[in-house]
């Protein structure tokens, strides 16, 4: 029989007892119902719903043309194709019915929350004005979407986290929070510069590592730290000082003093908050605690208003339990926890529906309101009906009753109301090939009930030995870039003029390689012909680099490494050179290398304990042994002065500085590999020590 009408019966048959008898009333009233005709599918498929009649009660089947699109289905990868295959196809829509507006389109899914970051990038990424679409998303969850919920869940988990150092900075950097603090994004990144350079890693301070068996060591801890950067604003830094066992960190001065003004504010609102977090309380101390802790992290704004009143209510709800359930004992943070958490989940923003654009919303009852345009995305194989997994202490679901509620049935039933709803197209999409292999993937139980529905009852003219599901169905390609959709070969099109303009370019061929610059640049200032030292290595060390830099002003800007969680358990890369490098200067200077460990400790970069104090003799003695060599073979004689260089040559005027000489040689060195532009650097330095050819001083470097 008719799957389609299988279930509009099955529904009709299990709400049979709750039918109220109304035949009296019913005699005296008008049917309201209107017979829409059968001149598109889709009208079609709503009179035979409302006459109960199809291929099943012996009705032959209808024609219908090739030309009619009221019903659509289509089969992608992924959800993302799922949504720009739906950004062209709403665009179509709209450039074909005329009087069809984006205010007339609803979307729905089964789950809002799968599909929200896609239709944001999609829809809201779409940068020609000519093809934007307004839209907005609702029935979202606070719990994924609010700002303010985020934050509030992050601060009840400071207690049980080992307060990290991204943890801080996360929480730190969320608008609600940014804003409360008044830090701007340069401010941000300063803070983040620093947290990177003075190590901090995990722990408010040496105490708090205690709470994990750990010594109480105060390196790497977050205290530690924010000494350093008051210490550096209060007093000079400088190598080996030490202040209290403290090093100071340089570089505060200025504005940026305002900025660690705002730091430690939020250092010690952070370190209020944990230690009070952790203390058991009854449920209206914790409501206080609460409100105190949104008054303490959130700015009150109006552009959280809304949020932040539902998450307020919340919290009074709080009161009024303690109160209705005559319970005035003490619980945890985890038990407030787990109640906050799950009543977020379970509240939507009631904001979003009918605003002027395109909806999008979850499959709700009673949401299915006549659009002219309806499409359900994501009807995936089990994704759509939705499956209901009680617990198993659920006596009702162990004994159902008819009248009982059904979710799989809902779905059906909501399904059936999002048909009868839609005006003049009827959209489905789903994920029906895997982005692996290309192999079909079956759709959702009623997506494959409405397509067998649509074979039996109907059929394309001209077309009958394809069937009616070539002319709904559309299997999309991997790539929203693919050339079929700009060939004009098929039926599928984009609106992309980004991806044809890619496509394009690819057909073409070979590209001839346009140079870098089109047009010589003009000749450099005069400004340029006073050449220092200093700028002529850095050149000949990376020339290209230079180039952007100093003549066609492009900063080339590093992205920044993630910050460090745990504490060093050794010291490499740059941090290991920078540090040899300045034992290495002390160390020829004749100080006493192993007096420096305390300050070197106390910088951060050391593993804590015995393996830091092991891992510095180590570097200690591989430094002495370097410096001995570096007197023995080559700083045996006097140290000269140092030269200063002004030279003419030609129209340039050359400027600078040697250093290192001695009576006999000039010495470079450093505690690395040799380098070509450590060669570079040093024949250049070479060549100018023979052109000065200074009396008394050498010509031979080394």
């Amino acid at each position: 029989g008719n799957p389609l009408l299988a279930s509009l019966g099955r529904l009709g048959r299990d709400f049979s007892d709750m039918v109220i008898e109304t035949e009296e009333l019913a005699t005296a009233r008008e049917d309201l119902y209107h017979d829409c005709g059968r001149q598109t599918l889709l009208q079609a498929l709503q009179s035979d719903i409302l006459n109960l009649s199809g291929a099943d009660s012996g009705q032959s089947r209808t024609k219908l043309s090739q030309a009619d699109k009221t019903v659509q289905i289509h089969s992608c990868h992924s959800p993302m194709r799922e949504i720009e295959v739906l950004h062209d196809q709403i665009l179509a829509l709209l450039e074909q019915q005329e009087g069809l507006e984006p205010r007339d389109i609803l979307v729905m899914t089964p789950d809002i929350e799968v599909y929200a970051p896609y239709i944001t990038t999609v829809f809201e990424g779409c940068q020609d004005a000519a093809v934007k679409i307004p839209f907005s998303i609702a029935d979202r969850s606070f719990i994924n979407s609010g700002e303010v919920v985020a934050v509030l869940l992050k601060l009840l988990s400071l207690p049980e986290s080992r307060l990290s150092v991204v943890e801080l900075l996360d929480i730190l950097e969320s608008t609600p929070v940014c804003k409360r603090f008044n830090l701007s994004a340069d401010e941000l990144t300063l803070v983040r510069s620093w947290l990177e350079k003075i190590k901090v890693c995990w722990g408010l301070d040496q105490h708090d590592r205690t709470r994990y068996g750990l010594p109480a060591y105060n390196e790497n801890s977050i205290l530690a730290g924010l000494h350093r950067l008051l210490l550096g604003y209060a007093m000079p830094a400088g190598g080996e000082k030490l202040f209290n066992g403290k090093s100071p960190y340089p570089e505060i001065e200025g504005a940026s003093a305002v900025t660690l003004g705002k730091f430690c504010d939020y250092i010690s609102c952070i370190s209020v908050a944990t230690k009070t977090l952790q203390a058991p309380a009854t449920l209206s101390l914790w409501g206080d605690r609460l409100r105190n802790l949104i008054s303490e992290f959130i700015v009150d704004d109006k552009d959280y208003a809304y949020e932040l009143s539902s998450v307020v209510d919340l919290i009074m709800s709080l009161d009024e339990l303690e109160d209705c359930a005559g319970f005035h004992h003490k619980v945890s943070l985890k038990v407030v926890y787990s109640w906050i958490s799950e009543r977020i989940k379970s509240a939507g923003q009631n904001f979003g529906f009918m605003t002027g654009g395109v909806t999008f919303c979850a499959m709700l009852p009673m949401r299915s309101i006549p659009f002219k345009v309806i499409a359900l995305i994501g009807m995936n194989d089990g994704a759509f009906p939705r499956q209901s997994r009680p617990p198993g202490f659920d006596l009702v679901a162990l004994h159902p009753q008819r009248g009982d509620r059904s979710l799989r049935d809902e779905d059906r039933y909501l399904f059936l109301e999002a048909l009868l709803s839609a005006r003049s197209c009827f959209y489905i999409s789903y994920i029906g090939q895997s982005i692996k292999d290309n192999s079909d993937i079956p759709p959702s139980v009623l997506v494959s009930e409405f397509m067998d529905t649509i074979e039996l009852g109907y059929f394309v003219e001209n077309d009958k030995l394809n069937g009616v599901e070539a002319s709904i169905m559309t299997r999309h390609m991997l790539q929203a870039f693919n050339y079929e959709y700009f060939n004009g070969s098929s039926d599928k099109f984009s609106y992309s003029a980004l991806n044809c303009s890619a496509q394009s370019e690819k057909q073409r061929g070979t590209v001839e390689v346009k140079p870098f610059l089109p047009t010589p640049l003009d000749d450099p200032s005069s400004e340029w012909l006073d050449v220092s030292l200093t700028k002529l290595l850095r050149f000949y060390t990376n020339p290209a680099k230079f180039f952007l830099e100093n003549r066609l002003q492009v900063r080339l800007q590093s992205t920044s490494d993630p910050l460090v969680e745990r504490e060093p358990f050794a010291v490499t890369g740059l941090e290991a050179y920078a540090l040899k490098e300045e034992l290495l200067q002390f160390a020829l200077a004749g100080k006493d290398l192993n007096a420096l460990l305390p300050a070197i400790r106390a910088r951060g970069i050391l593993p804590p304990a015995k393996h830091g104090e092991l891992l510095f003799a180590d570097t200690v003695a591989a430094i002495d042994s370097f410096a001995t060599t570096i007197k023995e073979q080559y700083v045996q004689q006097t140290r000269l002065e140092d030269i200063d260089i002004d030279l003419h040559l030609g129209k340039f005027h050359l400027s600078g500085r040697l250093n290192h000489i001695w009576s006999a040689k000039m010495v470079r060195y450093r505690c690395a590999n040799l380098k070509a532009k450590d060669l570079f650097r040093t024949w250049i330095e070479h060549l100018l020590l023979n052109v000065i050819e200074q009396e008394g001083f050498p010509l031979e470097t080394s």
